[in-house]
């Protein structure tokens, strides 16, 4: 594959799921009775419907970061919904500069959001939650710069995961319970939430945990940055890049967790050093009482 696609071998390659998250989910919604695409718990709901944005690593990849979002978000109360027909957000495309390519996405997931037609996001009114935040910010700045009709307006709905959560428990903070553990948590904040919004709430969100201390680790980027750090004449610059947040790393006390969001920052931790980074939403599922 060097030889004859560019990519490294000394990169690992992301692991396809034998149970994609989008086939599971239609189990759990069926499995609540509802109609395949809307899930739903025993506890009935109180707080009305999200859509939650299975982008392509979490669908193809790591499906249990997408049921872990669900627990949480069924556990707050919310009803759960994909979009169907959904396209990748275009963020490849837009990074290496083809950006016919990425309007085109953006035009038809856009489109796909506010279309009255599109079940279950007809009311084009839903908040709409990102676990990746290279496709979040995709949707509220990158889409607005290609000019997509509706652009604004979708935007105005788009959340990250993390911070949706962050926001509802600084007004509701009895609304989840959390399991009592003593843990150290270390979060490295991924570039594109950094550019957008202070990760520091990030630090309150993991200590709502009983017992947890966290930190928001001082670090640039992972050198990943999608496809960069698994092209063979960029691999020895990824791992430069990358030294720094290594460092941080492997100086943390044994048993730390550490966060993060970015599937691009955990496949370079993964392949750099021996922790086993989670996403936020594992985290706080995991913590659930």
């Amino acid at each position: 594959m060097e030889q004859t696609l560019g990519l490294s071998a000394r990169r690992s390659l992301p692991h396809y799921t034998n149970a994609r998250f989008d086939r599971w989910f239609e189990k759990h919604a069926v499995a609540g009775g509802a109609d395949p695409g809307t899930a739903v718990n025993d506890r009935g709901y109180n707080r009305g419907k999200v859509i939650l944005w299975d982008d392509t690593f979490v669908r193809y990849h790591e499906p249990h970061i997408g049921i872990a979002a669900v627990k949480v978000l069924e556990a707050l109360g919310f009803e759960v919904s994909l979009v169907k027909n959904r396209e990748c957000c275009g963020r490849p495309a837009f990074s290496q500069g083809n950006l016919d390519a990425a309007a085109k996405l953006g035009k038809h997931n856009v489109d796909l959001l506010n279309s009255t037609n599109a079940s279950p996001a007809r009311t084009g009114s839903m908040p709409i939650l990102f676990l990746e935040p290279s496709c979040y910010s995709m949707f509220v700045e990158d889409y607005r710069e290609l000019e997509i009709d509706n652009a604004e307006k979708t935007a105005a709905r788009c959340f990250l995961f993390e911070k949706f959560v962050d926001d509802l428990l600084v007004q509701e903070p009895d609304a989840l319970r959390f399991k009592d553990r003593p843990a150290t948590v270390a979060i490295h904040a991924h570039c594109h939430t950094k550019s957008i919004m202070n990760p520091a709430f990030m630090k309150r969100l993991a200590e709502r945990l009983p017992g947890r201390k966290a930190t928001v680790l001082d670090t640039g980027c992972c050198g990943m940055a999608g496809a960069f750090g698994a092209v063979s004449e960029k691999y020895d610059l990824s791992v430069q890049v990358a030294a720094h947040l290594i460092d941080k790393i492997e100086k943390q006390p044994p048993g730390t967790e550490i966060i993060a969001s970015g599937m691009s920052c955990r496949h370079q931790i993964v392949d750099l050093t021996n922790a086993r980074p989670k996403h936020m939403a594992e985290l706080l599922a995991q913590a659930i009482a």
